[in-house]
């Protein structure tokens, strides 16, 4: 006979998210404490592997090579599971990715491990839950929450040298598409990098095309070297421009560089 499909008490769940040029993903079940306490107690004891979820093991997926926790985690599937303590849990990175549980989990397979903060929180949370938190261009974090205790994991995937190269290359073809010069003084102003460099390419893209966005890029680079002077000009540019179409987001960003300007005068 088929088995029956029936609603799981601790449903499934996905969560993703871009990290510089990759991709990290985490595959869990969501259990509820249902007017249970389980972290510490005989279900879930402090100093024994746990499966971090409920039915098949958590996991952890990278598109690229990352730094987890600053240590490098090479891209793949990872069951990622940990050891519970009360004020610090021994996070574990093991290549058996297709396990029920930690039933079958041997330690000979382990890529990593390593202790984070366990932080105590309010009010109680009633399910498991994992989210990305703390987004930058290269860097997030894992939070993971349940009953009254959250923690954070670091990821990073440092691809400045990948996106370096590309702009050197790309930047090197005659008749550079101005888009690709857009973008390039964009991480320029990202990283804080060379904005003279960055400031001449937005001065060129507007000198072909003028939209508020161009214009606000150069008010923000120029805001960031300390050239207020430039940077008022350009935003006043920018909100001209932004009027014609109605774009809020624009008008309040060069307002804002506007006021901050004027704010140090």
């Amino acid at each position: 006979m088929s088995q029956l499909h029936i609603p799981q008490l601790s449903p499934a769940a996905q969560v993703e998210q871009q990290i510089g040029l990759a991709k990290a993903i985490i595959n869990y079940s969501r259990p509820s404490l249902r007017g249970r306490k389980l972290l510490g107690q005989s279900d879930i004891p402090y100093g024994k592997l746990w499966r971090l979820g409920a039915n098949d093991v958590t996991t952890l997926q990278l598109s690229d090579d990352m730094l987890i926790e600053g240590k490098k985690l090479a891209k793949g599937k990872y069951a990622f599971v940990a050891i519970p303590e009360e004020s610090e849990w021994t996070i574990v990175i093991n290549s058996d990715q297709k396990q029920w549980g930690v039933y079958e989990y041997k330690e000979s397979k382990d890529v990593m491990g390593f202790k984070v903060k366990a932080e105590p929180i309010t009010p109680t949370v009633e399910t498991l839950g994992f989210t990305f938190e703390d987004i930058q261009p290269i860097s997030a974090n894992i939070v993971v929450r349940w009953e009254n205790v959250q923690f954070k994991v670091s990821l990073v995937h440092d691809c400045d040298a990948e996106v370096m190269a590309d702009i050197k290359k790309k930047m090197a073809v005659p008749g550079v598409n101005m888009l690709t010069m857009m973008e390039a003084a964009e991480y320029y102003l990202m990283m804080n990098r060379d904005l003279e460099q960055a400031l001449t390419w937005s001065e060129k893209v507007l000198s072909v095309t003028k939209s508020p966005f161009r214009f606000n890029l150069k008010a923000q680079i120029a805001h960031k070297m300390g050239k207020c002077e430039i940077a008022i000009e350009a935003s006043k540019n920018a909100i001209e421009y932004a009027q014609k179409n109605g774009d809020a987001a624009a008008i309040a960003l060069a307002n804002s560089i506007i006021e901050s300007c004027e704010s140090k005068k």
